[in-house]
């Protein structure tokens, strides 16, 4: 049987992509690509090492967990038979495949084949080397959230020094007011490791305005 593998392309910048992963990449007889055309991200990130046939797929950018559901059984039924055929196939997802990524639900359904999940390095490890900013040290803690609920993320704030909030375009305001009840200062990266990145501790520059989905803040607490 032939084995499927989810890899890690990193960020956005191209030279951030690990040798595994474009090992992986140039002996698989497939990769597939989510999004539509040469428009996706992890394609382009990944398309210089390609050798095999590649595929793009559809992954809906949608809460209708029942639409969800459906496209994926759809895409994973497809890359099912392909690796029944005896074809090897990888599945390209930008930063890491185990944070925050379609290739997560993938996995899940293709139970049963022999899996390899080849890591990338995270959106936030490369937005904090960008700012020279230590994420932790010593014995401190951090957190990584998603920034889909304020209360959580309030609780966050409560108990963590550095919080790390992924995902901030869908509650940018209300992000930038907690931070500053909470007295921290945040750092904002948008489309980190692209040549369009922008970077600024302005937060309040960019409330009312819409966010950039691929866009993080990295907040310490003040001392």
């Amino acid at each position: 049987m032939a084995k499927f593998y989810g890899v890690g392309v990193g960020p956005g910048e191209k030279s951030l992509i690990t040798l595994k992963a474009v090992e992986i990449l140039k002996k698989v007889d497939m990769v597939v690509a989510p999004s539509k055309g040469e428009g996706s991200i992890a394609y382009s990130i990944a398309k210089p090492h390609i050798r095999g046939e590649v595929v793009f797929m559809d992954f809906p950018m949608t809460y209708n967990k029942k639409e969800l559901k459906s496209k994926w059984e759809e895409n994973a039924e497809k890359i099912r038979k392909f690796l029944i055929s005896g074809k090897d196939v990888a599945f390209i997802t930008i930063g890491d495949p185990t944070i925050y990524s379609t290739y997560i639900y993938l996995l899940k359904e293709l139970e049963g084949f022999e899996v390899e999940t080849v890591p990338g390095i995270s959106s936030y490890s490369a937005a904090a080397a960008s700012l020279n900013l230590p994420i932790a040290q010593g014995r401190q803690n951090f957190a990584v959230v998603s920034s889909d609920d304020p209360e959580e993320i309030e609780k966050i704030l409560d108990l963590f020094g550095t919080v790390i909030l992924m995902k901030v375009s869908r509650n940018y305001d209300i992000i930038v007011k907690l931070l500053e009840e909470k007295g921290f200062i945040g750092h904002l990266v948008i489309r980190c490791g692209h040549d369009d990145e922008k970077i600024t501790r302005n937060l309040e520059e960019y409330i009312g305005r819409k966010v950039d989905y691929l866009s993080l803040i990295i907040a310490k607490k003040e001392k």
